[in-house]
């Protein structure tokens, strides 16, 4: 942007040709007209800032308190909604060489302690007058938790594409495992979660819940294929 002392005209507003003039606090001004701003909106485009909007779309359901819990520790130069972020763009299937978010492909979220825990699968079902999702009792025991720490539960709603941790007052794993869903999911919906626990009397959220896994990742291709 140029400052015009004695411009050959004087100073001015408005647009001549390819220059802006315009003026703040009695000085005047002139500038280039900006070129033309590209925004490109191919299908693939479109389709990569759709599979990012879902990203942060799932990260911004996690509070705080819960980051804490899933990241104990953090990366410099990094937030912990950063680093969720990055675990969840992984989570990505190609067709047809367009990114697509597929939560399905998720095993576990965040870097803390590992416990040993399948991922398992349930259908939201009605139970008892009220929406749940759970789990069998061999399921719950396989967990090997300590006998006084409460189940906490890490689900993936795949139908609505939703993340929850649910906090329970269950200790005991041979009754198996009943998870009201509250507004996390209608009757239908598929959904995969682990199992952790806290240790009575622990806040639970200052416990890592498990590590990060990708069931698989996609080729890359050589830049010069």
């Amino acid at each position: 942007m140029g400052k015009i002392k004695q411009g050959i005209l004087g100073g001015f507003k408005g647009t001549v040709g390819t220059v802006i003039g315009s003026s703040w606090n009695g000085i005047a001004y002139m500038k280039g007209k900006p070129q033309s701003v590209r925004n490109p909106r191919t299908d693939k485009q479109t389709a990569q800032r759709i599979f990012f909007k879902e990203v942060q779309s799932l990260v911004a359901q996690l509070s705080d308190e819960q980051l804490a819990s899933l990241f104990p520790s953090v990366t410099r130069g990094m937030t912990r909604r950063n680093i969720l972020t990055r675990q969840l763009s992984a989570c990505a299937d190609f067709t047809d060489e367009v990114k697509t978010f597929d939560l399905s492909l998720l095993e576990g979220i965040g870097n803390g302690e590992r416990i040993e825990s399948a991922m398992l699968e349930s259908t939201i079902e009605e139970n008892d007058g009220q929406l749940a999702f759970g789990t069998d009792a061999a399921s719950a025991e396989a967990v090997n938790k300590p006998a006084a720490a409460n189940f906490i539960v890490v689900a993936y709603n795949i139908t609505k594409g939703k993340i929850a941790i649910f906090n329970t007052d269950a200790i005991t794993p041979t009754q198996g495992l009943q998870i009201p869903v509250g507004s996390f999911g209608e009757e239908g919906d598929r959904v995969r979660f682990y199992l952790t626990y806290a240790a009575s009397g622990e806040n639970v959220y200052l416990r890592g819940f498990g590590s990060f896994i990708i069931k698989t990742r996609p080729e890359k291709k050589s830049r010069n294929a």
